[in-house]
């Protein structure tokens, strides 16, 4: 494609990008367009040509009433009761609007898509015309919502949207394994994630559900290199372990800003599973549960495997460990408010259900405080140290500052 016009999608662009600009708008006053605008490409990447058409689409899907002065956007009231779910409202407007058939077809791939990584052979036999499904590909690719890979001899279609990391190696994975054994494997360790991997090797299961050799080696695929890095556990009694996840959640499933929330929300999962699958001697029956009075009041009993199984956390200054009699500990929640948050995703994490799409609160806040509050969030993010400039530390030096961690120091 030499340009960027696509006219037969002329409409689902412009309504994904006011589903991202809706899901920070639910209770807020009225907003200058000025500031409404920077906000928008500023901190939730809608290009600036984009702004007026889909501030614009906002209001004809009833989510904000515009204060205008002839053509000219004065400033935005969003209209977005608390309790109403912005899905259903759009799922009105999408029944309002003529969508092309490119459209329709478009969302039902991504839907496909969302689950696993699809041969583009599959889609040619779903009964649309190739000319369309090519067209849609080439769309999808243009605009960064489609990856078409060639890999093994195949062309592997992968959504980096809903697998945000490792879109190519997740490709070769279904070139290699098949797309339906991935989305097996995929559900599987979303009802039950943080499951051991030397577990599912040795058993040739999840948590009861049989694998069978391809998937197997899936799982393999999944733990090593190429993919999300598995949380580790080491212990005395069962040496290193490390617990399986599925893909990394999307920007509006967990926002950059949460993103350490969710490892130490991944962590809490694994010393959960730690304890109930690997334990030296007693088991945790109901990690839930376990979780769940962790939060209400803030400790949990002491155990004779705390200090191994919880370090982790203490490192993460999720929590912190109260030495009691001899080696037995308490395990203590730092109370604070992402700590809690934490708390609360691990325990959604471990119910199996879908993680909700969330606002960023900086964007929220920087609506609800103006110009002042945005320049100093800009500022803060040019300011955010870039991967892989931390402080390493000799091994001495590191265990010194863990133990004192550990001990909520």
């Amino acid at each position: 494609m030499e340009t960027g016009e696509t006219p037969e999608f002329h409409q689902l662009p412009m309504l994904g990008m006011a589903v991202r600009v809706a899901l920070h708008l639910r209770g807020l006053p009225l907003i200058t367009y000025d500031l409404f605008e920077k906000i928008l490409y500023s901190t939730l990447s809608i290009p600036v040509f984009a702004v007026e058409p889909v501030t614009r689409v906002l209001a004809e899907a009833e989510f904000v009433v515009l204060n205008t002065e002839g053509p000219t956007i004065k400033s935005v009231l969003p209209t977005i009761p608390l309790y109403e779910d912005i899905f259903d409202r759009l799922g009105d407007y999408f029944k309002r609007r003529q969508f092309r058939e490119q459209e329709v077809f478009t969302v039902e791939l991504m839907q496909k898509l969302s689950a696993s990584p699809i041969s583009k052979s599959t889609v040619y036999n779903w009964g649309a015309e190739q000319s369309l499904v090519d067209r849609v590909i080439e769309i999808g690719d243009f605009g960064s919502f489609i990856r078409n890979h060639r890999t093994r001899g195949r062309n592997i279609l992968v959504s980096p949207t809903y697998f945000t990391e490792n879109a190519t190696a997740y490709a070769d994975l279904a070139a290699q394994e098949g797309a339906g054994n991935i989305k097996k494997v995929l559900e599987l360790l979303k009802s039950n994630p943080g499951w051991p991997i030397e577990i599912i090797q040795n058993t040739r299961n999840i948590n009861g559900h049989e694998l069978s050799a391809v998937q197997l080696n899936i799982v393999r695929a999944l733990a090593g290199e190429g993919f999300l890095q598995p949380p580790m556990i080491e212990t005395a009694h069962s040496g290193a372990n490390f617990f399986l996840f599925g893909p990394t959640p999307n920007d509006m499933q967990i926002p950059v800003s949460k993103r350490p929330i969710y490892e130490a929300a991944l962590a809490l999962v694994a010393s959960m599973r730690q304890g109930q699958l690997l334990p030296a001697k007693y088991a945790i029956h109901s990690p839930i549960a376990l979780l769940t009075k962790l939060r209400n009041q803030t400790w949990v009993n002491a155990n004779t495997e705390a200090m191994e199984q919880y370090r982790k956390l203490a490192i993460m200054k999720v929590a912190f460990l109260k030495p009691t009699n001899g080696n037995w500990a308490e395990l203590h929640l730092i109370d604070r408010p992402e700590n809690i948050e934490a708390v609360d995703l691990a325990i959604t994490l471990l119910s199996g259900h879908e993680l909700t799409i969330v606002p960023d609160e900086d964007v929220v806040v920087a609506f609800r405080e103006g110009h002042k509050y945005l320049d100093s969030l800009l500022g803060r993010k040019r300011m955010r140290p870039r991967e892989g400039s931390r402080l390493e530390l000799d091994e001495e030096s590191q265990y010194a500052i863990d133990s004192l961690l550990m001990r909520g120091v």
